[in-house]
């Protein structure tokens, strides 16, 4: 879980738990809750808790972090596609395995992404530097769907100290124009990408394109995903006729 991943701006995908509760629009057709209940489980039911996964789960990090120092390149860890490391349903001791784990790990890359960006000064270990970051290897982002629920979790990020902090404006169910001076201070890198699956919500191109534009225009580094939709190839991956994928400066890659 999972030594390759269909994410494409990631190398591997770790939950170090599985389970989450929908709290924002971007939650509304959940692609984890879907496979999840398709597997049998019930963990997005808001009276189930989240299930820690099993010890052989998280011993595939350390096979991964071997594996990045032989090849003398950094692995992306997206943590997680199937959790919240901000999850205030999950005990605080797991958040302190995951990060004795992410300590651990010097040769991975984590991108601890989140939907509750007022939680993560809370759910930082005690030794996450104020003024610097102590830790090198671990990108923060939050999810920015729209204006109303996005604004406000890319103001708190901007206030807390990372290597690299990025916004995922995935699923974009609405343009976001007119918070752009707001949204991208102090960001070093943009994910764009629409809905996929059952009842996706369509993304416009133009939001995508004037996303893209405006990260051109400030230098800001940007990753296109894909169009969304329900076709196989998830509405493709082009815009203004080309793939772009752009990582953050800064980061060894």
């Amino acid at each position: 879980m999972a030594d390759e991943t269909g994410i494409s701006w990631t190398d591997h995908t770790f939950n170090p738990w599985w389970g989450c509760t929908k709290i924002a629009p971007g939650c509304d057709n959940c692609y984890a809750a879907t496979f999840d209940k398709r597997t049998g489980g019930d963990y997005w039911n808001p009276h189930n808790k989240p299930r820690r996964t099993s010890e052989a789960n998280w011993r595939k990090v350390h096979k991964w972090n071997k594996l990045a120092e032989q090849e003398g390149r950094r692995h992306r860890v997206f943590c997680g596609s199937m959790m919240d490391w901000c999850d205030n349903q999950v005990p605080d001791t797991w958040r302190y395995d995951l990060f004795w784990l992410i300590r651990e790990t010097p040769h991975l890359d984590w991108q601890l992404l989140t939907k509750r960006a007022a939680r993560i000064q809370d759910c930082l270990p005690d030794d996450w530097g104020y003024w610097e970051c102590c830790y090198d290897n671990v990108w923060l982002g939050v999810t920015v769907e729209n204006v109303q629920y996005g604004l406000s979790r890319a103001e708190a990020l901007q206030a807390i100290p990372a290597k690299v902090r990025f916004l995922s404006c995935e699923p974009l169910i609405a343009p976001i124009d007119n918070a752009f001076p707001y949204l991208f201070h102090g960001i070093d890198w943009v994910i764009v990408g629409g809905e996929s699956g059952p009842g996706c919500r369509p993304m416009e191109t133009a939001w995508a394109e004037s996303i893209l534009n405006h990260c051109h225009e400030i230098d800001l580094p940007v990753w296109f995903k894909q169009h969304g939709g329900n076709t196989k190839d998830k509405g493709g991956c082009e815009i203004f006729g080309r793939e772009i994928k752009q990582w953050p400066r800064g980061a060894a890659l």
